[in-house]
């Protein structure tokens, strides 16, 4: 860079030596330009790059002072960006010279009185490093998404697979469970009962299994979103002390429930189900003592605990305790003892909610878990809280379709010894021309949703209110876990109800749906 050049700039005099080896050493390739595109001086690293020495180049145009290789119209390119630079406009491009890229700025140099460029500085610092480090994140980004893609696949594969599994076991031990029922009920006082007990004991243990399964499947498909409304504990509460109590009383267990009449806000249905998660570990591993499912209030927080008399967790395995199939205590995977998949779906459940999950424990002394929900900011303490649905209104009239005969038998035991009246039909055709003979309408229909001949029980449902005029309160069974199928229940905008359903779950919706249709 010559003296004057630096005094003209208005920049005060210089070592010239001084500044011609700053500019020498530079790294970076440097070149000044006059308006042109004429090269006025260049550093050593510039003259490298070019391959000429510099007596040879100053005053030569820079567009032909490079050998521009690889794609067409470099040359072309570089042109239309030295007019533009000498228009005032900063300019940046990738170009090759000879075979080596170079990342090129071009930076219009002010003029000492304003007005247009006094030139142009020009900077081409090598890229193939920069472009090597790109091609590797390349490669990079390239195996990630593969391996994405790989997980994806196996995911969705595992989906498939538990759904069809899940179909399949679920139709057996739907039967197993409603005719375990009828038979204890109608051998009370038998010698055999005790058999019969240890069966349904089998049977609701493999439910626990398979229920543990759908929520993991479910949960990981991504096709579960919460529905928050505000409502009242008190029957929830009531569910589980019915459900729990006796399990509870059968190990030599006290449940003790203490609620506390308050709203809160969530979804009902899927804080229920943590709970129970919560209170089945908690019987599990209770030998002795008791349970406590109670409330308390803190702030505008309503803090639900579960605490048991059990084993206790040691303080370095409370994080352990919520990952899939880890059990403690359990080395000999007692299946009794289910697969320790309760809290990993507890953990789940917790974050789709929201809803913190707190565990404090001491060995040999039992363990605390907290559910922090918000309460329902305009909650009314004088409001009227419905009852608990109860079974002491027989003569109602059922509808059920299932294209299985043994679940069909065994819904029709149930309910005719609830005291229904029951219509069953293998499909929703055999189940219109019962109807068409009928003398009254049905006050609840309870359908599986996977029908024959691609038929599914919202089909037939739609079918029957259509020949009815009237929307009769219905009930979806399914076995199925795949997300497609189970998001098309829901759309439907009817109640669903999980394959194997419990004798608890079956009679409680079944009286609300009779409820509704009383009050409407």
């Amino acid at each position: 860079m010559r003296e004057e050049d630096v005094a003209e700039n208005g920049r005060g005099p210089a070592d010239p030596a001084g500044l011609r080896r700053v500019f020498d050493t530079i790294g970076v390739a440097v070149a000044l330009l006059d308006r042109q595109g004429r090269i006025a001086d260049l550093n050593a690293a510039m003259q490298r790059a070019i391959g000429c020495p510099q007596d040879l180049l100053i005053g030569q145009p820079m567009a032909g002072a490079f050998v521009w290789g690889g794609r067409e119209g470099a040359a072309d390119r570089f042109a239309q960006a030295l007019a533009a630079a000498a228009r005032g406009l900063v300019q940046e491009l990738t170009l090759t010279g000879d075979g080596t890229w170079y990342d090129i700025v071009l930076t219009p140099l002010p003029a000492a009185g304003g007005g247009e460029p006094a030139g142009i500085v020009m900077t081409a610092a090598d890229s193939g490093r920069r472009m090597a480090v790109e091609a590797r994140l390349r490669g990079q980004e390239e195996r990630l998404r593969v391996a994405r893609d790989e997980v994806a696949r196996a995911g969705q594969a595992k989906v498939r697979f538990l759904a069809a599994a899940s179909h399949d076991l679920r139709q057996p031990a739907q039967s197993l469970t409603l005719f375990g029922a009828v038979l204890a009920e109608r051998l009370a006082g038998h010698p055999q009962l005790p058999l019969v007990q240890t069966m349904n004991r089998a049977v609701e243990a493999m439910r626990g299994l398979l229920d543990a399964l759908l929520d993991v499947a479910r949960l990981d498909s991504g096709i579960v979103s919460p529905d928050p409304a505000p409502f009242a504990l008190t029957e929830m509460m009531a569910r589980l002390e019915a459900d729990y109590g006796p399990r509870a009383a059968a190990k030599g267990l006290k449940l003790r429930v203490r609620p506390l009449k308050l709203q809160v806000r969530s979804d009902a249905t899927l804080l229920e189900r943590l709970l129970r998660h919560l209170l089945d570990n908690a019987v599990r591993y209770t030998a002795s003592g008791g349970v406590l499912l109670g409330c308390r209030r803190r702030g505008m927080m309503l803090c639900i605990e579960v605490a048991d008399t059990g084993v206790g967790i040691p303080a370095d395995k409370l994080d352990e305790i919520f990952e899939e199939f880890v059990q403690l205590g359990n080395a000999e995977r007692d299946r009794s003892r289910g697969l320790g998949l309760g809290l990993a779906v507890v953990k789940r459940l917790s974050h789709l909610l929201g809803l913190p999950v707190r565990v404090r424990s001491r060995p040999g002394r039992g363990t605390c878990f907290t559910v922090e929900v918000p309460l329902h900011a305009s909650w009314n303490p004088n409001a009227t809280e419905r009852a608990v649905p109860s079974l002491d209104r027989p003569g109602a009239l059922a509808l059920i379709i299932d294209d299985e005969e043994l679940i069909l038998q065994s819904l029709r035991l149930v309910l005719e010894q609830w005291g229904w009246d029951v219509l069953a039909a293998a499909s929703g055709e055999e189940a219109l021309r019962q109807l068409d003979g009928a003398e009254r309408l049905p006050d609840v229909i309870i359908a599986d949703y996977r029908l024959r001949y691609g038929r599914t029980g919202v089909d037939a449902i739609r079918d029957i209110h259509a020949f009815a005029g009237d929307l009769i309160p219905a009930i979806l069974l399914t076995g199925d876990t795949s997300p497609d199928r189970i998001r098309e229940a829901r759309r439907s905008g009817f109640t669903v109800l999980h394959k194997p359903v419990t004798l608890s779950e079956l009679s409680s919706h079944l009286e609300e749906a009779r409820a509704r249709a009383a009050a409407e």
